[in-house]
């Protein structure tokens, strides 16, 4: 009996340190054009206050980061959304070209460390968080694509049932 598997995860990324220093400071600046804005001149401080109003928009705007991995009967797909409406398709597989999954810096993948590959990072960069590393080989171009990822058990296990020799838990 043929039963259909799908399977949906969605992963955070987390902030950077740096960029929170920087959402801060544009946040200052801003304030402090706004005072200027208000005090000093409006005509002259007018312009600069839009442009800071939009840069610091855009960039405390796009350090929400999100990934959806969708498992589909072999068929996986990895999505990147920002602010969390604007949907980019980072990857789109099948398990038949796979070339290995195993835990990140273990013996399947030692060969592909280092090598000068396309890289995916679509994992959330939280402490103590086990993530992956998937080589996928394009049957198109047969160029390698690398992709760091932190798939959930149950989506491990889909995949090694489709592809055991290829996948490592």
């Amino acid at each position: 009996m043929y039963q259909d598997v799908y399977i949906e995860q969605s992963i955070r990324r987390r902030t950077p340190r740096v960029t929170k220093v920087y959402s801060v400071i544009l946040i200052l600046i801003t304030v402090f054009v706004a005072v200027n804005f208000l005090v000093i001149d409006y005509r002259l401080y007018g312009l600069p206050l839009i442009v800071m109003i939009i840069v610091t928009y855009f960039a405390t705007q796009n350090t929400k980061i999100e990934y959806d991995y969708t498992y589909t009967n072999g068929m996986l797909e990895i999505t990147k959304i920002k602010r969390r409406n604007k949907r980019q398709e980072l990857l789109d597989c099948e398990m038949k070209d796979v070339v290995v999954v195993a835990p990140s810096r273990t013996d399947p993948v030692k060969p592909y460390i280092g090598r000068n590959m396309t890289t995916f990072d679509c994992i959330s960069h939280e402490e103590g968080v086990p993530y992956y590393t998937m080589i996928v080989r394009e049957p198109k171009t047969e160029r390698e694509i690398k992709v760091l990822f932190e798939p959930g058990e149950e989506l491990l296990q889909a995949m090694k049932k489709a592809s055991p020799d290829k996948v490592h838990i």
